[in-house]
């Protein structure tokens, strides 16, 4: 289910589309992947929703979306589920369009971040993707 009027989000599954089937649909030259699993959580209480993004130094990322328990799975193109090896700087954001800021009856084009930017803006998170099985979990603080 793709959620509708919230543009972050539409920008996120469109771009999403576009990584899972990839340029030319061949993974052939695909790096070594390493699964990436776990949570995210936001002073304790899981972050439902959340969008993560994996950027390795060089190479494309991997995404996902936390579901209701703030569990995630990282996907990278096609049905390839993990992250290129190596490290990542990591970027996870709750961005939603701030609907108290209205313009002659149209929401104004400006997002309510519900998360401290030192976890997407200006994120300082940085992980080791490693072969095999990652599980990486976020327990993010609100101060």
């Amino acid at each position: 289910m793709i959620p509708t009027g919230n543009p972050l989000r539409i920008i996120f599954f469109s771009s999403l589309c576009l990584l899972l089937t990839g340029c030319g649909g061949q993974t052939s030259d695909q790096p070594e992947l390493g699964t990436v699993s776990g949570s995210v959580t936001l002073d304790g209480e899981p972050l439902t929703g959340a969008m993560l993004v994996f950027s390795p130094e060089t190479g494309r990322s991997s995404m996902a979306i936390t579901d209701e328990a703030g569990q995630y799975d990282l996907l990278y193109v096609g049905d390839s589920k993990g992250a290129k090896l190596g490290t990542h700087k990591i970027s996870i954001t709750t961005a939603q369009p701030d609907s108290s800021e209205e313009a002659g009856g149209e929401a104004a084009a400006s997002f309510k971040e519900n998360i401290p930017a030192k976890y997407n803006t200006d994120s300082t998170l940085m992980e080791k993707v490693q072969a095999g099985d990652n599980q990486i979990d976020f327990e993010l603080k609100s101060n």
